[in-house]
């Protein structure tokens, strides 16, 4: 199939190797989706359980009053982390990331406005803006922002991926839902965040009732493993939807047809099931330290191992239009390796930052 309406390539050459974008692309972007999970699903969850809270000292509030402490952190450092790996993925697929946001120009500029939004209305939760009754409304406002900011990244990279829906999608961006991919898509990637963000209240749980004797912990803890064991069931079922909504061709590659494919779809969804194991078995979270972190460990090992295959599925979408290794080079060592210093220090900083954050959130606890 002929497809006139890529643009042409970038005659700029890349100034190291594409391997090595594409690995900083997978790692930036890994940091990146943790923080994003926390934050979306953080929202999402403290908005359900503050609505169905009963009392201003039920655990619901109180969940309400832990992610208070989190939220404006996990929302700055999931802008400020987002911004590498946008970069690299222009750097690559250009040609097609470019091309997929003009066409729902307006869709994607609404991204800016969404966040502020969320940003804004986390704030006025943490200062208790309003009447006690309807502060977390404002948390609910800020997870339908992250949400609707969720779905127009869904879109994109489905737009993105599909070449031959973009004569379509210009008459209207309705056209794009009518990939079969699009919702299980955006399922999976909410699905995540939900689990995520559940592993993550259940560490913060478990940390807590080991330093503090109260109940509450024991129950944040219970709760967000709770979450964690839904959100990944069903992300599984949805795995497999999503999984049979692909191309045919993409399908059996993933299925047998070509190893490489084979072996992260496998080791995907080898690490999703063993998750889905240890947090079935964490009955006593409590008692349970080690097996909880170790847990989250797995976790966070699963979500690496499903970036690496949803950048597999990327590679066959785009095949032959686009093959990193073709793409013209002139590498410039010495700007490389000052790359690299420079994104290390970052990331250095980012990890003491975090560190920083967290000891200040445990000496007011304490």
């Amino acid at each position: 199939m002929t497809l006139p309406a890529i643009p042409a390539l970038d005659p700029t050459p890349l100034p190291a190797p594409a391997w090595l974008f594409q690995v900083l692309l997978l790692v930036t972007f890994f940091v990146h989706i943790l923080f994003l999970n926390v934050t979306l699903g953080g929202t999402v969850l403290g908005a359900v359980h503050g609505l169905l809270a009963t009392g201003p000292e039920a655990h619901g509030r109180r969940l309400g009053r832990v992610l208070v402490s989190l939220l404006p952190a996990s929302v700055s450092f999931t802008v400020t982390t987002g911004v590498a790996p946008l970069l690299f993925v222009q750097l690559l697929y250009g040609q097609m990331f470019y091309a997929a946001t003009v066409l729902v120009a307006w869709l994607w500029l609404a991204i800016v406005p969404l966040i502020v939004v969320g940003y804004y209305a986390v704030y006025l939760y943490k200062f208790e803006v309003g009447a006690p009754g309807g502060k977390t409304l404002w948390l609910g406002i800020a997870g339908l922002s992250f949400v609707a900011v969720a779905l127009v990244q869904v879109l994109v990279n489905v737009l993105q991926l599909t070449p031959p829906r973009w004569e379509a999608v210009a008459a209207g961006v309705g056209a794009v839902f009518h990939d079969p991919t699009v919702l299980p898509r955006y399922l999976h990637f909410v699905l995540a965040s939900l689990a995520v963000a559940g592993m993550f209240l259940a560490v913060v749980g478990v940390e807590r009732a080991n330093r503090t004797p109260d109940p509450f912990f024991s129950w944040l803890a219970r709760r967000g493993l709770l979450w964690a064991v839904v959100a990944t069931a069903l992300q599984m079922i949805d795995g497999f939807w999503l999984l049979f909504a692909l191309p045919r061709e993409l399908l059996i590659a993933l299925v047998g047809g070509q190893a490489w494919p084979t072996v992260h779809l496998a080791l995907g969804m080898g690490l999703g099931f063993l998750a889905l194991m240890l947090l079935s078995g964490l009955r006593e979270p409590e008692r349970q330290r080690t097996l909880v972190r170790f847990t989250a460990g797995v976790v966070g090992v699963t979500v690496f191992a499903m970036i690496g295959l949803r950048d597999v599925v990327r590679a066959m979408y785009l095949s032959p239009a686009i093959r990193l290794r073709e793409l013209p080079r002139a590498t410039q060592l010495d700007v490389t390796i000052l790359f690299v210093i420079v994104l290390v220090l970052g990331l250095g900083t980012v990890a003491w930052m975090i560190r920083g954050v967290l000891r200040e959130r445990r000496a007011l606890a304490s």
